[in-house]
């Protein structure tokens, strides 16, 4: 392949890529349920090799069951325990956000203003005034989305057929994913197939390495610090715990807010130098165990994105899309990213380290 069909070819993909995010945007509510089907099973696919190929040599279809059945019981678990103690935890931390806001005017800033600190730096009263108005409104949007899903017929209805496309789309997808990713092997052109296959592959360890490795990643670091939170005594435990769990996306970014957050919640809840200490024990142990351990065994430098790109990422995902923003904001730009390293390792920047050799020799 000569310089210009490289260079035609990654066009033809950018431009591909942004049909199909155009094609996603304006047909999401169909598109929904099958592309978490699509999530699903490509979170499952590795399962399933490993027990269908290798020494086990099981059935694929046998093997799509028992992964398919555990996926029920993860997600039964979820929609009938974690959904609901996050949303009572939710509710009971609105209920006290004026009364926590309160305890910062009356007990803490007297202290911080002891310390120096310009009590007019903090407008308490307008915080409170606007915490109180939002968290209402937020409270009630809650109770409403909660009670119209699982109260209305008409919603619920709605809701299980969604979640039964999901099912089935899920199944079929797990068992014949080998063969679709042959159908579309297929279909490539002869003269691009080798090198859109040889991005593909990059394009799959990089969101293997995300969606699978920091995917597992958040998962068990939410666990762990709810589960110490929990052991400790402090309040909101399990929503501290999901929270540092999910700001782990960006380094360092789950172990601050968390920290702090949960410091808040312990020194308002028990003014306690040993749960205080509790807290710093229980983000101290999860920091090793993310730096030493689950980041990389789970992940390793496959992403390989700056913090700062990662940061960048997800604000301007957010800002673009809101929460879907967010969520696809990392896997799009590690993809663009495999395909501006292939695009430059075809195309170098010009090197002037030989012209400078040459001009050096002539001198001579």
């Amino acid at each position: 392949m000569n310089p210009l069909q490289y260079a035609l070819l990654f066009v033809v993909i950018l431009f591909s890529l942004g049909l199909l995010g155009a094609f996603i945007f304006y047909l999401a509510p169909v598109l929904a349920p099958f592309l978490l089907a699509a999530v699903f099973a490509y979170l499952a696919d590795p399962i399933v090799e490993f027990f269908s190929k290798g020494k086990w040599k099981m059935p694929r279809t046998l093997v799509v069951i028992l992964v398919f059945v555990l996926l029920l019981v993860i997600l039964a678990l979820v929609m009938f325990f974690l959904i609901p103690a996050l949303q009572h935890q939710i509710q009971s931390l609105l209920t006290k956000l004026p009364i926590f806001i309160t305890w910062l005017q009356t007990v803490l800033m007297p202290q911080l203003v002891a310390f120096g600190v310009d009590e007019k730096i903090f407008d308490i009263q307008t915080l409170k005034n606007v915490l109180t108005q939002h968290m209402s409104q937020a409270s009630h949007a809650a109770k409403w989305m909660w009670q119209t899903v699982f109260h209305s017929g008409l919603a619920l209805l709605e809701w299980l057929m969604h979640l039964l496309i999901v099912l089935v789309a899920t199944f079929y997808l797990l068992r014949d994913w080998q063969q679709i990713l042959k159908a579309a092997k297929s279909l490539l052109p002869q003269q691009y197939a080798a090198t859109i296959i040889k991005i593909a592959r990059q394009c799959d360890v990089v969101l293997a390495t995300f969606v699978r490795g920091q995917l597992s990643v958040m998962v068990a670091l939410g666990t762990f610090y709810s589960l110490g939170l929990t052991i400790v005594g402090v309040n909101f435990s399990l929503l501290l715990g999901m929270l540092a769990g999910f700001l782990s996306i960006v380094p360092y970014l789950g172990s601050i807010v968390g920290l702090g957050a949960a410091l808040l919640v312990a020194y308002f809840q028990f003014h306690s130098a040993l749960h205080i200490a509790g807290v710093l024990v229980v983000f101290g142990i999860g920091h090793v165990l993310e730096g030493m351990v689950l980041t990389p065994l789970l992940v390793g430098d496959k992403l390989g994105l700056h913090p700062v790109v990662v940061i960048f990422a997800v604000l301007a995902g957010g800002h673009l899309l809101g929460f879907v923003g967010v969520v696809i904001a990392l896997p799009l730009t590690a993809i663009l990213v495999v395909i501006l390293r292939e695009l430059l390792h075809k195309f170098p920047v010009i090197n002037v380290a030989p012209n400078a050799t040459q001009g050096g020799r002539r001198g001579k």
